[in-house]
C-alpha cells in the first residue's frame, strides 16, 4: 500500500494532499512545489502557507468552502485561484476536499486533492465571452433598428413643424433643439450598432486620432459623470494599418478599467501623440515598434496598481476583482491585439495616485496591405472536398494537393466536418452529380449559416444545365468538365485572391 501511494504521489497530475486542523500538510504530492512556489517541507510546518498562496480575493471564498466541509461528510469540491510564491502568476485550482473525524466527531484532519483548470478556465471564459457577445450583438443590432425607427418619427415630425412655423414662433427654438439632439442620438446608436457588427479580424489604414474621437464620444456615454473625460490629440494624422474594431475594444476596456479604479471621483485624459523614440519603460507586454511610432495614452488619477502586482498584469486571468466579477482577460486581450499589430503596451503607476497605459504602434508606411497580401498568398489554402467517392473525387484530390492545396475528404457529413474545430477550411470543392443531394445540402449550410468560405462546384458527370439552380446560385466558382487543369488553377488562384497559382 505504502508503495503504491508513493507512485500515486509521484505520478498524479495534479496534488494529492493529507492536511492537519492547522492546514499544515502531513502528506503531499511533490506537484504542490511546482504550482506554488513553497517546498513541500515547508508545508509540512508553515500554517500560515496556506492563506499566503490563496489568492487574496478568494480568501473569503475558502474559507466558506472550509467550513461547509467540515460538516459535510461526503466532502465538497471548490475552484479557487492560488499565487505562486516566487513568480507570482496565478492557477486556477479545482480542489476536492472531505474531513476524517475520529469516533467521537473530532476533526482529525482533511484529505482531497487539487487539479490545475487553468487552461479549462481559460476556455470557458473565452467560449462564454464569445457567446455571450454573439447574443448581445443580435440583440443589440434589433434594439438599434427599432430604436432608429423611433427617431426617424421624431426627426420627420420635428422637422415638418419646422417648416411650418416662421423664425418668431416660441416654440422654433425648442423644436430645432429636438432635431438637433435626435440627429445626435441617431449618430450614435448608428456607431453603436456599428461597433457590434464590425467583425474582428479585418486590418486596414485608419487615422489613429479618427478612431480615438469616435472612442471617446461613446465613453462619454458610459463612462460615470463623477469621472471626468477629456482628450488631448496629436496635430495632422497619425495613420495606422490596424483592426478598427479591436482597436474599439481595447480602448474602452482601458477606460472602463480606469473607471473602475476611481470610485469616487476622478479624471481620465486620453493623448495620442507621434515618437520618434522609445521611453525606457521596464513594464510593457508585445515588441517594440520599428519607429517613427504613434502613441495611444490613457491615464486615470485612480488607486494605482500593488507594485508587486505589475510584473503579472498582462497575464492570463489577472484581475484584482473577485472571481464573480472580470475575466481577467482584458489586459491579456490588449497584449495580444500589441502583438498582432506589431507593438507593445506599457504601464506606469503609483498607489493611491494613478495608472498610465500606453499603446504604441508604428506609424503605417502603406506597405502593410500588400505585405499581409503576400502571406495570405503564401499561406496554404485548405479545401473540404465534397461528392461520391470515385475516380473522378481520387483525380480532383489529387490534382489540388500536387497544387498546394490542402485536401480533406468528406468521408461523413459535410456538415459536421465544417462545424469542427479541427480544421479551418477555406473553401468547399463539391463535385456534383445529377440526383445527388449532398453537394445541394454542403452549400446552403455554408451558406446559411454564413460562413466566409469560398464555394467551387465541379460538375463531374451529366450536362451542367441538369443541376439544380439553387445549388448553381451558391456558388462562388462554377468549373465545367471540358475546362483544362491549367484553367480550373487559374481559376481557383483567382477566387481566393492569389497572386497565381498557390
Amino acid at each position: 500500500m505504502d508503495a503504491l501511494l508513493s507512485l500515486l504521489l509521484q505520478h498524479w497530475p495534479g496534488v494529492l494532499f493529507r492536511q492537519r486542523p492547522d492546514l499544515t500538510f502531513e502528506v503531499a504530492s511533490p506537484q504542490l512545489e511546482a504550482m506554488t512556489g513553497s517546498a513541500v517541507e515547508e508545508w509540512k510546518t508553515q500554517p500560515e502557507l496556506f492563506w499566503k498562496v490563496v489568492h487574496e480575493l478568494d480568501v473569503d471564498l475558502v474559507k466558506q468552502h472550509l467550513a461547509e466541509v467540515a460538516v459535510e461528510a461526503e466532502g465538497r469540491s471548490c475552484s479557487f485561484r492560488v499565487r505562486h510564491q516566487t513568480t507570482g502568476h496565478v492557477a486556477y485550482v479545482s480542489e476536492f476536499r472531505r474531513a476524517l473525524r475520529d469516533g467521537s466527531g473530532v476533526l482529525l484532519s482533511y484529505e482531497g486533492f487539487w487539479m490545475d483548470v487553468t487552461r479549462q478556465a481559460l476556455a470557458e471564459r473565452r467560449l462564454a465571452t464569445a457567446a455571450w457577445k454573439e447574443t448581445l450583438g443580435l440583440i443589440t443590432l434589433g434594439l438599434s433598428h427599432d430604436f432608429n425607427n423611433l427617431l426617424a418619427g421624431i426627426l420627420g415630425l420635428s422637422e415638418a413643424y419646422l417648416t411650418q412655423i416662421d423664425q418668431a414662433h416660441p416654440f422654433r427654438e425648442g423644436l430645432s433643439l429636438v432635431t438637433r439632439n435626435t440627429r445626435q442620438a441617431a449618430q450614435l446608436i448608428s456607431r453603436i450598432a456599428q461597433l457590434n457588427r464590425g467583425k474582428v479580424g479585418t486590418c486596414g489604414y485608419h487615422d489613429l486620432n479618427a478612431l480615438v474621437t469616435e472612442g471617446v464620444e461613446l465613453l462619454g456615454k458610459v463612462i460615470p459623470k463623477r469621472i471626468e473625460v477629456s482628450s488631448d490629440l496629436a496635430s495632422g494624422q497619425l495613420p495606422l494599418y490596424v483592426d478598427p474594431v479591436d482597436f474599439q475594444h481595447v480602448m474602452i476596456n482601458l477606460a472602463l478599467n480606469a473607471a473602475d479604479a476611481m470610485p469616487e471621483r476622478g479624471r481620465m485624459v486620453i493623448r495620442t501623440f507621434e515618437a520618434a523614440a522609445l521611453p525606457d519603460t521596464p513594464n510593457f507586454a508585445g515588441a517594440p515598434p520599428r519607429l517613427p511610432a504613434a502613441c495611444f495614452e490613457l491615464t486615470d488619477t485612480g488607486h494605482g496598481i500593488k507594485t508587486r502586482l505589475v510584473p503579472f498584469i498582462f497575464d492570463p486571468f489577472f484581475t484584482t476583482k473577485p472571481m464573480n466579477r472580470g475575466s481577467g482577460l482584458g489586459l491579456y486581450n490588449a497584449k495580444l491585439f500589441m502583438e498582432k499589430h506589431g507593438g507593445m503596451i506599457s504601464v506606469e503607476t503609483e498607489e493611491t495616485k494613478g495608472t498610465t497605459f500606453r499603446l504604441w504602434f508604428p506609424l503605417a508606411d502603406f506597405s502593410e496591405a500588400d505585405e499581409a497580401l503576400e502571406i495570405s498568398n503564401r499561406r496554404r489554402r485548405s479545401l473540404l472536398l465534397v461528392g461520391r467517392k470515385g475516380a473522378s473525387s481520387d483525380a480532383t484530390a489529387e490534382l489540388l494537393r500536387t497544387n498546394n492545396y490542402h485536401v480533406v475528404i468528406a468521408d461523413r457529413d459535410a456538415d459536421e466536418l465544417l462545424q469542427s474545430s479541427d480544421y479551418q477550411f477555406d473553401g468547399v470543392f463539391i463535385l456534383a452529380e445529377p440526383n445527388d443531394p449532398q453537394p445541394l445540402r454542403a452549400a446552403r449550410y455554408v451558406r446559411a449559416q454564413k460562413l466566409p468560405l469560398k464555394v467551387i462546384l465541379k460538375t463531374a458527370g451529366g450536362n451542367p444545365d441538369e443541376l439544380e439552380p439553387d445549388l448553381v446560385s451558391r456558388c462562388d466558382l462554377l468549373i465545367s468538365p471540358d475546362m483544362s487543369e491549367d484553367t480550373i488553377l487559374e481559376k481557383l488562384a483567382a477566387t481566393f485572391d492569389l497572386r497565381g497559382r498557390p
